[in-house]
């Protein structure tokens, strides 16, 4: 199955799996999902796996087609060139990179009076249907 055109866009748009110029260094980059469900901002070239740091080796799966950590495989089963993380190579992107834009952002602090008290009238609500 051949890959999907890809189109040149602007940063902003953050689309997934779109090529796109990082709006500080104008280097190539592309959002791509974890095998683990987090998206990341990567670099769209390739760099040689040896040459990569700890913790900034990636590669994608051919069967489910996500990126997963090199660092959790077989290094005997590791490719020749791997991608990497934007945030490494581009500080000022650093936390414009730390969360993909669509994706919701849970607030830090997090009302649990709130929940107590939906899940007490939902509890009323069902006894009193009970009987």
């Amino acid at each position: 199955m051949p890959f999907p055109t890809l189109l040149h866009m602007s940063w902003p748009d953050s689309r997934p799996s779109v090529v796109a110029p990082c709006p500080h260094c104008d280097t190539e980059t592309v959002w791509l999902q974890l095998a683990y469900g987090s998206w990341q901002l990567f670099d769209a070239r390739m760099h040689p796996t040896e040459d990569s740091a700890a913790g900034n080796r990636f590669a994608i799966r051919r069967q489910s087609r996500q990126v997963i950590d090199l660092d959790d495989v077989l290094e005997n089963r590791w490719p020749a060139t791997c991608l990497q993380l934007h945030k490494f190579a581009c500080p000022e992107s650093f936390d414009q990179t730390r969360f993909h834009q669509r994706r919701p952002r849970q607030a830090n602090d997090i009302d649990l009076e709130d929940l107590w008290q939906r899940l007490a009238v939902r509890r009323d609500a069902l006894q009193a249907e009970a009987g």
